[in-house]
């Protein structure tokens, strides 16, 4: 019963609080290009796990 009404307590303050602390943001200038190398190498593991899993399924088709 305590736990619980510790665990209201701090929720309630939680949703009163009324000035949070600032979150920083860390910003970067090459963010677009950032963004796309990540983009680029996500579609080559992409493709690449696409290219195993055809070259199983094409070996199990012909041993049926």
């Amino acid at each position: 019963m305590v736990d619980h009404l510790k665990n209201l307590l701090r929720g309630a303050s939680g949703v009163l609080d009324i000035a949070p602390a600032k979150r920083r943001y860390q910003l970067d200038r090459r963010g677009f290009a950032t963004d796309a190398d990540r983009l680029r190498g996500d579609f080559a593991t992409v493709g690449r796990g696409m290219s195993k899993q055809l070259k199983r399924e094409s070996t199990n088709y012909r041993t049926r």
